[in-house]
């Protein structure tokens, strides 16, 4: 979630997805006594009294948010802000399984990446303890396949550390670590 802060009397334009949910902070300075807030989305009053507000729109369109506060009965010229909200909807980062069991018993058969159905086009490397690359796919493969079902060359590979490497995911920096492979006892 971005935070995006708001100052009286200047505001950036906003450029965001559709269903993102975003925090807009309203800045007041310095200014001491008792403080009151009023958000408004399209002439609409949001009904909040509160320094910051949370937003997200379900559709794309031009949208106007304006933020003001008074201190002490005194009200601040309105911040104004435009907001696009694109048909683009931002991805949540991925979250690589720490382990799994590929053990037969239908949970944790495979080593799954949360959320790299955002990313077809992410490339995935995973090496065993020796650095030797066991499997290569890009994001949509991955996808398809419903991960890394732990073999190589068809053959299952052991109980062990294995390590990965991911590139071409938002925010654009290649990701490493390692998960655990563990067979049961049959």
């Amino acid at each position: 979630m971005l935070a995006i802060t708001v100052c009286a009397y200047s505001a950036p334009d906003v450029q965001l997805g559709v269903g993102e949910e975003h925090t807009f902070r309203l800045g007041t300075g310095t200014a001491i006594g008792e403080r009151h807030y009023s958000w408004f989305v399209d002439g609409i009053d949001q009904e909040v009294d509160a320094d910051s507000i949370t937003l997200s729109w379900d559709d794309v369109g031009l949208y106007r948010l304006s933020a003001s506060y008074s201190v002490n009965g005194c009200m601040s010229e309105p911040a104004i802000i435009e907001i696009e909200v694109t048909g683009e909807v931002s991805c949540p980062d991925i979250d690589p399984a720490k382990f799994f069991t590929p053990d037969g018993d239908g949970v944790n058969e495979f080593w799954w990446i949360k959320n790299i159905e955002c990313y077809p086009d992410a490339k995935i490397e995973i090496f065993d303890r020796y650095s030797r690359r066991l499997a290569f796919f890009t994001g949509e493969e991955f996808i398809n396949l419903k991960g890394w079902d732990g073999y190589y060359n068809g053959h299952p590979m052991p109980s062990d550390d294995y390590w990965y490497y991911i590139r071409d995911v938002i925010p654009y920096k290649p990701r490493s670590g390692h998960f655990i492979l563990k067979r049961g006892n049959k």
